[in-house]
């Protein structure tokens, strides 16, 4: 092999020392490099978390105050009774009285049993009533505590069909209630 000239020794030597200059960039600097960007990122994260979490701190009165109120309030969305059964006959005295203070004729009221979520309570009764009758039993059940769900209403209205004049309906109502056990005294 013939020795290189000084030309093509000073290409080797820069070939060399930029090959050394790439290695220590992929080796050194770079990993130092991405090591001060990932603990930039961390501290922006955390950073973020803080005001996030100090947001929530700040809200804690507020937060306090709200359930609070629906502590208090919570009497309104619920029937409290000493057990399930007790909560079932006083929804069921309930709707009877309604649908009966209205004007109606109660010919049937049950428990609903079958797909009833937990802490629930639900009634079906049948009556026979106007169509302003049902309406103002349903204004009265609407805006009674505890407030209620109505499940289903069926109007049956086939005596005016037969007699081409308004007549008594036949309705049947469900409803339902949250059910919260009374405190043992």
């Amino acid at each position: 092999m013939k020795p290189l000239s000084p030309r093509e020794r000073r290409l080797v030597a820069v070939g060399v020392l930029a090959g050394l200059v790439g290695l220590a960039w992929l080796g050194l600097v770079r990993p130092v490099l991405n090591g001060f960007e990932a603990r930039d990122e961390r501290r922006a994260a955390a950073l973020a978390r803080h005001e996030r979490d100090q947001r929530l701190l700040a809200s804690l009165p507020a937060v306090r105050a709200t359930l609070a109120e629906q502590r208090r309030s919570g009497r309104l969305y619920r029937i409290t009774a000493p057990d399930e059964a007790a909560a079932v006959e006083a929804l069921k005295q309930r709707l009877v009285a309604e649908l009966t203070q209205a004007g109606g004729t109660v010919s049937a009221a049950e428990a609903v049993r079958a797909d009833v979520p937990p802490g629930w309570v639900s009634v079906r009764a049948d009556a026979t009533m106007t169509l302003t009758q049902l309406n103002a039993s349903l204004r009265q059940i609407e805006n009674d505590t505890p407030y209620v769900v109505v499940d289903y209403a069926s109007i049956d209205a086939e005596q005016s069909i037969r007699t081409s004049r308004p007549g008594p309906l036949g309705v049947r109502l469900q409803i339902s209630a949250r059910h919260a056990v009374a405190p043992v005294r």
